[in-house]
């Protein structure tokens, strides 16, 4: 006889059963004997076994996941228990209705089955966690102990009052006391948060303990989860309105411990730990209270701080910061706000706390990124040790062109060193004798560091005296010039010369009645008589000038000078192209500059007496002449001494100097 059809099903997909298990032709005869029923209560329609055999190769078998036993069909018990453990572990802030949970568990279920995993049937899914007291039903995931907020979540929570739904499971969890924060109701339950972890683990094993009035056990689905949170205008409006009363204006202070449990915030979400509302409460600070010098942040549940990076520009002034029982984990997340000069800080029951067993290398990873910290975790510090030197004095003067000492003296050394200046950029320096003093004192050092200056600066090498190099006692005493005589006749002997007033820098760094000091710095050119012969120099020359015969001499001196750089070569000698009149080089005459009265008398064409005999030794132990001879040099040359010192140099190398006019000895 032929098997009775129902025993030799096979079960398809996901449990459902499929008449022979086969896909059958559909112009195959029908038969009108098939007790069988399709899944919505009709009739299949019968085939005999004939056809059933000769079809067998058509056949599309699916294993079965419980290994063929049961009867292999996906009741409504079924779907209603996985339905109900979804409710407890799906997260979200909405609640679907039944059909939509319906849909969604049943394509999980599939899924679960296709992967190859075994679902036993009855058993709710999830595994272990969080088990609930007197309801039983496993959650999927289990709270964390150190987790900032907890969500909890009562499904068809809508149809209850707020006061039966807390009142119930404040008497489920006795003695644990809980404190519902953000509690909200919608068309699909109710959810609030709470922070403490003893008070979530308490409520979610209270999970269907509690019987509601309409007979059903109240689900209560708690998670790792804070409330949502979104910055607009009427949050930071909110938060306004909650700082004003918490700054205190004598002592510039602002109060944000444990800002989001504010009684002004209680129905909205405003915890400092989200990283946009912690710049938004920074925006707020910097906006309205620049001045701010002391910041509380204590319990906001704070854990990163990369993103406080910005305080350290729109806090300024900020001098003490308590961020104590918060969750910061090491202390290099500090490292954001190390720009803030910080005198006070508190870091109280952080677990940083816990990776330090000596305070004393506490302390000094704090003042590694806080060097100026005196107070730490409401213990007074020993001063630091440090070179430091106090923040006023570290600031510099404004940079100036130029810089004076007296402005009093302005007047003065500008009269000098016009004066100065165009007598050495004429032709005939010879008249700065009047400029020097009897025992004046003069050096040039020239910068040979790089071979190329060796070659431009050759005419100044031959008289420098850089220390540097020259070492010998005997050398640094040669190159030393000393005398009004010895300093001209050195100056007469350098390039003619023309200084660009304009570019001039002066330093007056002393001026009283009995000296004055000065550095004058700026740019020239050498004269050679064709355009493009001429070079560029910079130089730098310090003066120390005191009073003589009613006006001032040069005591000593020091010049510099160097190859110029492209920004002193672009700006050289614009101020013809400007409009500004330039010096003009003075004829081979002595110029007749007008007497500054205080400043330097008018430098006479011949010198006198005194200066005639030390022209005449001078020019005696140089040349070795004696007195009469070199007395006569110095006269037909009108006692300019570098051209006396030119002629002898000349007819000596002539021999047209009788051996009489040496000295014998």
């Amino acid at each position: 006889m032929p098997k009775n059809t129902r025993n030799g099903n096979f079960r398809g997909r996901g449990g459902r059963n499929y008449g022979g298990d086969r896909f059958y032709d559909a112009n195959a005869p029908k038969h009108d004997h098939d007790d069988r029923t399709d899944r919505s209560g009709g009739e299949w329609n019968d085939r005999n076994r004939n056809d059933r055999m000769t079809d067998v190769k058509r056949r599309v078998s699916f294993k079965p996941s419980n290994g063929g036993r049961g009867k292999g069909r996906i009741t409504e018990n079924h779907l209603r228990a996985h339905m109900n453990d979804d409710d407890e572990a799906m997260g979200g802030d909405m609640f679907d209705g039944g059909d939509l949970r319906v849909r969604m568990n049943n394509r999980n279920f599939d899924r679960q089955r296709r992967s190859g995993s075994p679902i036993p049937r009855g058993v709710p899914r999830g595994g272990g966690g969080g088990g609930g007291g007197g309801g039983g039903g496993n959650q999927r995931k289990k709270l964390l102990p150190n987790a900032p907020w907890y969500e909890v979540r009562i499904p068809y929570g809508n149809k209850y009052e707020k006061e039966f739904i807390l009142r119930s499971i404040q008497q489920a969890i006795t003695p644990q006391m809980f404190i519902p924060l953000y509690y909200k109701a919608n068309e699909s339950g109710a959810v609030f948060f709470v922070e403490d972890f003893q008070a979530a683990d308490a409520i979610m094993r209270a999970n269907r303990s509690i019987q509601t009035p309409d007979g059903r056990r109240m689900i209560l689905v708690v998670r790792n989860n804070p409330p949502p949170t979104q910055v607009n205008e009427q949050l930071k409006m909110r938060m306004k309105q909650a700082m004003v009363k918490r700054y205190n204006p004598q002592t510039k202070g602002l109060d944000l411990q444990k800002f989001h449990a504010d009684p002004d915030l209680s129905d909205i979400f405003c915890a400092l730990f989200r990283p946009q509302i912690m710049l938004a409460a920074i925006d707020i600070i910097a906006e309205h209270i620049p001045e701010i010098e002391a910041l509380n942040l204590n319990e906001n549940k704070l854990y990163m701080l990369d993103h406080l990076k910005s305080m350290t520009t729109k806090m300024p002034h900020l001098k003490v910061l308590y961020m104590a029982r918060n969750r910061i984990p090491y202390l290099h997340s500090l490292d954001s706000l190390k720009g803030l000069k910080l005198l006070e800080l508190n870091l109280l029951e952080n677990p940083l706390c816990k990776h330090f067993d000596d305070n004393t290398v506490y302390v000094s990873e704090v003042r590694k990124r806080f060097p100026k910290v005196i107070k730490l975790d409401d213990i007074v510090l020993p001063p630091p040790i440090s070179f430091d030197v106090p923040e006023d004095d570290t600031k510099l003067p404004e940079a100036k062109a130029s810089f004076l000492c007296d402005t009093s003296g302005a007047d003065l050394v500008r009269q000098f060193l016009e004066q100065y200046f165009t007598i050495y950029d004429s032709d005939n320096r010879q008249p700065l004798l009047e400029a020097y003093h009897e025992h004046a004192m003069f050096s040039l050092t020239v910068n040979t560091t790089y071979q190329s200056n060796q070659q431009k600066l050759g005419a100044y090498i031959s008289g420098s005296r850089n220390i540097k190099h020259k070492t010998d006692l005997d050398s640094r005493c040669r190159f030393l010039k000393q005398g009004r005589l010895q300093v001209v006749s050195h100056l007469s002997s350098l390039p003619p010369s023309k200084h660009d007033l304009t570019s001039f820098a002066v330093d007056l760094t002393l001026f009283t009645p009995h000296m004055l000091q000065l550095t004058v710095t700026g740019v020239f050119k050498e004269r050679k008589g064709s355009v493009n012969m001429e070079q560029i120099r910079s130089f730098q020359r310090t003066l120390v000038i005191v009073p003589s015969n009613g006006g001032f001499c040069i005591r000593n001196e020091m010049m510099h000078v160097n190859t110029v750089t492209r920004a002193q070569e672009n700006k050289a000698f614009k101020g013809a192209e400007n409009g500004m009149p330039q010096q003009q080089a003075a004829p081979s005459a002595a110029p007749t500059v007008p007497a500054v009265v205080g400043v330097a008398a008018t430098v006479p064409l011949v010198p006198d007496d005194n200066t005639k005999l030390q022209m005449i030794q001078a020019l005696s132990v140089q040349t070795n002449m004696n007195a009469e001879w070199s007395k006569r040099c110095l006269e037909e040359t009108n006692w300019d001494y570098p051209r006396a010192e030119f002629a002898f140099r000349e007819l000596h190398k002539q021999n047209r100097i009788p051996p009489e006019a040496f000295r014998t000895n």
